[in-house]
């Protein structure tokens, strides 16, 4: 089998400085290193190429300094190396990438490629569907699991979902982005790096892959950043000793009391109505959103963007649509669409689509676009999301803004996608230059407006017109037992596990006080990583980002890649028992002492003051 690791070089996230003044990025003294999950699809790979035989490649594009991480994945196992290095490539948004890859990748004619889930500065996403649809090759995404077949021109693989696991045989050639759960790291010795310096490494330019300068590039990218702009968050850093339990928890009792605890969330947008539906909407102003489903019911992240697009259709003179796709059942939530905010429901409800399917999904979204031009869609960051909207940016040829915050509307009318990088150290307004204007926007960080189940939407049915079999075919769909994956997107409280807890059985104890609190668990890297906990409850850099009130980290060390995932709770509590802690310099509240005395007296201060439904 001859596969192709796709990897990226990046600045590292935790040695990464915004200079307030410059509005610029600090990039000397940063060290540059192999994006983490990049490095486990190479690992991967050479696993997969030890079980089937063949050859493994990799390819990236960078200056010609990137060749010290080729060298680096050369000495880890790789057999030859291909730098995409010209001018010709410099200030490529996604899809330009995207092209230069996809022209390297034809010249190559791998039977595999794979990718990492998304890399550690950008955390888009989008590179790997977006090289899948330019090269018509069928992709599965978060891949946790692979193996070969009996069949050589197929591979079996398992795919983290939000609600669990879905296994596929996919048909070969194909694509494969996976998650940083796929299989240990390690790094290379020195005398394998010596070692690689005698293997093949070429160096490609825009020429030598016949790329036209005019796609590729700054020329050639459909989205422009506008700015960057700081995102540091100012925390209290209040700590307390915990030797006295029973002290300590009623100072962070009063602390999470006085801070609105079981008090009603106050949201601004959560009271202001949803918006009539216009009599006379302007022509190619619509504003779509991806209507997502999940357990039957749609995520609450579809009636936040909703919500949003109201606010941006308000000055548009546009309308509001959702487009829903899935079995016949999904038609009786039609209504709850037009409540939220859908004047229109574009609707393609039949049994062919009773599971998700990129392919079918992404023509039915794209021919619809096609047909009715709107002239902004959101899709919800989600797996499913984040799998479906690059790979329709693709086939438009538009650009597509990966897991925003939030949107803005400049004084000449242009919208922008707020996008967190670096760990949401900064946020950049990106602009796109063509149409339909596109962006995933992560679930908890908008507001749904208040339903108005009086209105009632238009219902315009979307045809079923795909040819073929899906090159993808769906094997098994598992749900994980309790998962509550939707309710950690839109949690006011979540309880976060750490290392420092100690182990698996001792998580009763904390659930007690999730229990409590009527909060969602979550958990580090390292605690999915051991199995703790399930991988869709990891907060940070390489799992979800929350919005919480508060975010009660039990036993975490407070590590930068994990803080990104908590980084927009507006209280972070902290309880551990080293001071030095980092996660002690964000918090805003923080008890150093024993876990398992404090939370115990912490459930005790709290039952006395519990209203009515908690226990």
């Amino acid at each position: 089998m001859k596969i192709v690791v796709c990897v990226k070089q990046t600045p590292s996230a935790s040695e990464t400085r915004f200079n307030e003044e410059t509005k610029t990025l600090v990039r000397e003294g940063v060290s540059l290193v192999i994006s983490s999950i990049d490095r486990r699809a190479l690992l991967e790979a050479l696993r997969l190429r030890g079980e089937v035989g063949g050859t493994v490649a990799v390819l990236t594009m960078g200056p010609p300094q990137a060749e010290s991480a080729l060298q680096e994945c050369l000495a880890l196992g790789a057999d030859e190396a291909i730098l995409l290095t010209d001018r010709a490539f410099a200030g490529a948004d996604t899809l330009a990438t995207a092209r230069a890859i996809a022209l390297a990748l034809r010249k190559l004619s791998p039977d595999l490629v794979v990718c990492g889930k998304f890399s550690i500065d950008s955390e888009t996403a989008q590179v790997p569907s977006e090289v899948a649809e330019l090269l018509d090759l069928p992709q599965v995404t978060s891949v946790r699991k692979l193996r070969p077949t009996p069949e050589a021109s197929t591979l079996w693989v398992e795919r983290e979902t939000d609600e669990g696991f879905e296994q596929y045989e996919v048909r070969l050639p194909a694509l494969l982005s996976v998650t940083e759960l796929i299989i240990a790291s390690r790094r290379p010795t020195p005398e394998a790096m010596e070692a690689a310096k005698e293997k093949p490494l070429a160096t490609w330019t825009a020429a030598d892959i016949g790329g036209d300068p005019a796609l590729l590039g700054s020329a050639g990218s459909p989205t422009r950043v506008a700015e960057l702009r700081s995102a540091a968050l100012e925390r209290k850093g209040q700590t307390i000793s915990g030797e006295d339990p029973a002290w300590a928890s009623a100072q962070l009792a009063a602390y999470l009391f006085a801070n609105g605890l079981f008090q009603p969330r106050s949201h601004g947008a959560a009271t202001k109505p949803r918006r009539m539906a216009p009599r006379d909407a302007a022509p190619g102003r619509a504003v779509w959103v991806l209507a997502e489903m999940l357990g039957g019911q749609p995520r609450p992240v579809s009636y936040e963007l909703l919500g949003a697009a109201q606010d941006v259709a308000d000055r548009f003179g546009g309308e509001v649509a959702a487009v829903l796709a899935g079995d016949p059942a999904v038609a009786k939530h039609v209504a709850a669409l037009g409540a939220f905010g859908a004047d229109t429901v574009y609707l393609a409800a039949d049994d062919r689509l009773s599971t998700y399917n990129t392919e079918h999904f992404a023509h039915i979204v794209t021919t619809a676009i096609q047909r009715y031009r709107p002239h902004l869609v959101l899709f919800p960051s989600t797996t499913n999301g984040r799998d479906l909207a690059p790979r329709i940016a693709a086939r438009l040829g538009v650009g597509l803004t990966g897991d925003c915050v939030g949107l803005e509307i400049d004084g000449e009318g242009e919208v922008a996608m707020l996008k967190p990088a670096f760990g949401g150290n900064i946020v950049s307004p990106i602009y796109s230059r063509t149409l339909p204007v596109m962006g995933t926007v992560r679930p908890g960080m908008l507001e749904a407006r208040a339903p108005n189940w009086g209105i009632r939407p238009r219902v315009v049915p979307l045809p079923l017109s795909w040819e073929g079999e899906s090159r993808v075919r769906l094997l098994e769909a598992s749900a994980e037992p309790g998962l509550d994956a939707q309710g950690l997107d839109n949690a006011d409280i979540v309880v976060g596990v750490g290392m420092g807890v100690g182990g698996p059985q001792h998580l009763p104890e904390v659930q007690q006080l999730a229990k409590a609190l009527g909060a969602s668990l979550a958990g580090s890297l390292r605690v999915a990583t051991a199995g703790w906990l399930p991988p869709q409850l990891q907060l940070g850099l390489t799992g979800k980002a929350v919005a919480p009130r508060f975010y009660i980290a039990i036993g975490v060390s407070g590590q930068a890649n994990h803080l990104v995932g908590a980084r927009k709770a507006q209280h972070i509590i902290a309880i551990n028992n080293d001071p030095a802690a980092p996660i002690f310099k964000s918090a805003d509240f923080g008890v150093v002492g024993d876990w398992k005395q404090i939370v115990p007296a912490l459930v005790e201060a709290l039952s006395v003051r519990l209203p009515v439904g908690h226990s």
